[in-house]
């Protein structure tokens, strides 16, 4: 008796199994809420317009995150689904633990998603200025490796961002890094499902979207080769040319090892008893003229 009723448990737990959104569903939700964002923008705009200060709040509202932060919380945030998924009949969950996502893991996928791309991106720009900055303690080669190695992850994420949305096109599921990396899906729960026919057009999208990418790569892939050839060039003409007035023909060597013109390294060395490029003490009496240059 207890056989038959776990086999009939089994049977009625597959059949009310959750079943995946697919991308059409998926796209429709996101579009439907995307559209109400943009709306609720409008509204807080207008709602600063009343009051006297409203020039200098608005500035806050240039982007779009603090209506979807406020979209979030009384949506996502509260457990409740957003208009978009109420739509479509799809609600965030996690398929193979068959329930609803935790408050950490929403949260967790929001800021990935609303912070995520573009804090990393500030962020790379941000470190690229100071070690570009002319009071940082860095070597010429260590600036020029930093610069490339910057370089190359700034073009990097945005193209890691396109590839998922290609593989999100071709495959499904994860909408976003954020929710794959929190591993949020989306089931359909109630209303009719969409047509092959739309998942295989955005299969194809999906394929031209990872074309593009490829393209990309092999785009910046050129760009960085010629600038990492003009810096090797720049370098060069560093090495016979004074590397602070970048004029004169470097003549003069410190202790350290590294060659300036005359007039700019004495200068340097009466205000500043350091090498201008490792910060090696240098007394001025010890610099030593090369002849036969």
């Amino acid at each position: 008796m207890k056989t038959e009723q776990n086999q009939y448990t089994s049977k009625n737990h597959q059949e009310n199994k959750l079943k995946c959104a697919n991308q059409a569903e998926i796209l429709r939700s996101h579009q439907r809420d995307t559209d109400f964002i943009a709306q609720l923008q409008e509204k807080l705009s207008d709602l600063l317009n009343d009051f006297k200060k409203h020039k200098v709040l608005s500035r806050y509202l240039i982007s779009d995150i603090p209506a979807n932060l406020i979209y979030f919380i009384f949506t996502t945030g509260m457990g409740n689904q957003t208009l978009g998924e109420e739509y479509t009949g799809i609600v965030q969950t996690h398929l193979k633990a068959y329930k609803i996502p935790s408050l950490s893991a929403r949260i967790m996928a929001m800021i990935l998603e609303y912070f995520g791309e573009r804090t990393l991106l500030k962020g790379l720009i941000v470190l690229q200025k100071r070690v570009n900055d002319p009071k940082s303690q860095l070597t010429p080669q260590a600036i020029i490796l930093l610069n490339s190695l910057l370089s190359r992850l700034r073009l990097i994420i945005p193209l890691l961002v396109l590839i998922h949305k290609g593989l999100f096109y071709m495959f499904g599921r994860y909408y976003t890094l954020g929710k794959r990396l929190t591993k949020i899906d989306y089931a359909k729960v109630y209303g009719s499902s969409s047509t092959d026919d739309i998942s295989w057009g955005l299969r194809l999208l999906g394929l031209a979207t990872l074309m593009q990418c490829a393209l990309k790569i092999w785009q910046n892939e050129s760009e960085l080769k010629n600038n990492e050839e003009s810096i090797k060039l720049v370098e060069t003409d560093m090495h016979r040319s004074c590397q602070l007035c970048t004029e004169a023909i470097s003549t003069t060597v410190t202790p350290c090892g590294h060659i300036f013109c005359w007039l700019c390294i004495s200068n340097w060395l009466r205000n500043k008893p350091q090498c201008p490029l490792c910060r090696e003490n240098v007394a001025p009496q010890r610099i030593v003229y090369l002849m036969n240059l």
